[in-house]
């Protein structure tokens, strides 16, 4: 059984992938270099890669009660891209956000943010983290307009699969303290 995994924001309604995602996930955005360039996983080649990430995001909201969210427009229904939380211990989640092209540049990013530092409030989150390529300005740009800090001590060394050479690089950590608990 999966958790509840419906959210929504002041524009736009977010819910865990089904396996008839599996198209729009893949056409929209999984399978564009444009779009995952500085993304830590693997752009999709197939359907069948698409699928694999539906299964991984009910394996996360059955034993976690949380993972990737869909995010579509509240009015007309399109698809803008993905977001969602992932556990980094006991009080501590990573988030992030893809957004297709089309809806880019137009807040949806730091609405999807906003909504994960809501859904972290609820789940009493003492802290957020966020891992960006050094070189993604709109991102760290996007980050810290929420109010995430730059946080060196926690930076890691992360392969981006999507670049040429699939480099190991020392991503930037960016880090958001709840202040509520």
């Amino acid at each position: 059984m999966i958790a509840n995994s419906f959210f929504s924001s002041e524009r736009m309604e977010m819910r865990h992938p089904v396996p008839e995602d599996a198209a729009l996930i893949f056409q929209r955005y999984s399978s564009l270099l444009e779009v995952t360039c500085f993304l830590g996983w693997p752009r999709h080649q197939s359907l069948a890669d698409s699928n694999a990430f539906i299964r991984f995001s009910d394996n996360e909201w059955e034993n976690n009660h949380l993972g990737p969210l869909l995010c579509f427009d509240r009015q007309s229904g399109e698809f803008i891209g993905s977001t969602g939380l992932a556990m980094e211990d006991q009080r501590v989640a990573s988030t992030g956000c893809v957004i297709a092209t089309g809806y880019l540049g137009q807040g949806f990013g730091t609405e999807c943010l906003q909504s994960m530092q809501s859904l972290a409030n609820s789940m009493r989150l003492l802290r957020l983290l966020a891992f960006v390529h050094p070189e993604n300005p709109a991102s760290t740009s996007m980050l810290e307009k929420c109010g995430f800090k730059r946080d060196d001590s926690r930076a890691k060394k992360m392969v981006f699969p999507n670049l040429p050479g699939a480099p190991v690089v020392k991503a930037d950590c960016y880090g958001w303290e709840s202040g509520q608990y």
